[in-house]
């Protein structure tokens, strides 16, 4: 029996590589036939490229089985249960997600975050295909748009259905609401947003959320000058109404467009009213509870990656 290459693509000081060589050594240790190998990205440019904003990436024979964070339960499943169906089509795909399930996980089992990473990056560019006009989309152009191989497009829609006909593509609006279904955003989800200042008024005044279901409820600051003007056609309240508000409007989500000096503050407060999902605009690090996610958005950031690789 031939030796199946495990790698794990990481680089040094990532905590979530060294999560995952946890995990694998006593898979590959219970597995007769896999040989771990480790591979440092930044000892090659296209690997750092393709995985930096990805790792732990494992493959399998060369083929992605996980990326980001693990799933204990699907990677024992793929290296020591593994199915015809993946033996069979392991040599031709671009990448295995055996946690992507037909229904959208409706066993209780959650998408695998490159999963759900993907589908949502399908759609954006499906809500902004069909602002143009465009009724259809095919697997190339969805491709092209998010730098996403066309196969892994198609594996990843064909998990969860038949969506789409050979020659014509995806129905834009037809496929916009399967996705938010498996995503389950289909409904409306009400957002907070601190700040009433130039970038809290461009957030206020955008179809960034609306497009995507989330609607911006409430607008606090703590200039009196601004409180009571009308963003949006949204109020600007006082911090003293923070509570309140969050609790009658059922707010799920925080927005962060504030002095670092006054983030973690709001934070604090808002993890005190019971919201779990914070975007975070400040330059402040924020330390919030393990079951608190907090997104950081830096266009600086952005900037910074896309322009190392342009000089290097």
């Amino acid at each position: 029996m031939s030796a199946r290459e495990l790698v794990l693509y990481g680089r040094p000081g990532c905590h979530l590589c060294d999560e995952a060589r946890e995990l694998l050594e006593p898979l590959v240790a219970r597995s007769s036939d896999l040989v771990l190998r480790e591979v440092d990205i930044e000892s090659d440019e296209e690997l750092l490229r393709r995985y930096l904003e990805r790792i732990p990436v494992i493959t399998l024979d060369g083929s992605v089985i996980s990326e980001l964070v693990p799933d204990p339960a699907a990677l024992e499943s793929a290296l020591l249960h593994t199915s015809p169906r993946m033996s069979m089509e392991g040599a031709n795909s671009t990448t295995i997600e055996p946690v992507a399930r037909r229904d959208g996980a409706a066993d209780g089992e959650r998408l695998s975050l490159g999963v759900a990473a993907r589908l949502s990056r399908y759609l954006q560019v499906l809500i902004q295909a069909r602002k143009m006009g465009k009724e259809t989309i095919s697997s190339q152009e969805l491709a092209d748009y998010t730098h996403i191989n066309s196969t892994q497009i198609r594996r990843d829609l064909s998990g969860f259905g038949k969506f789409g006909k050979r020659g014509v593509g995806y129905r834009v609006d037809s496929l916009v609401a399967e996705i938010r279904k498996i995503l389950r955003t289909s409904g409306q989800h009400n957002i907070a947003l601190f700040g009433a200042g130039h970038l809290g008024r461009a957030i206020a005044t955008s179809d960034i959320f609306a497009d995507h279901g989330f609607q911006i409820v409430a607008i606090f600051d703590v200039d009196p000058k601004k409180v009571g003007q009308e963003i949006g056609g949204v109020q600007v309240r006082g911090l003293d109404e923070l509570e309140r508000v969050v609790s009658e409007e059922d707010v799920v989500v925080g927005v962060l467009a504030v002095p670092a000096s006054a983030a973690q503050d709001v934070a604090d407060r808002l993890v005190e009213s019971g919201v779990k999902i914070i975007f975070n605009y400040s330059e402040r690090l924020l330390q919030v509870p393990p079951e608190v996610t907090v997104h950081t958005s830096s266009p600086a950031v952005d900037l910074l990656y896309a322009l190392y690789f342009y000089l290097a």
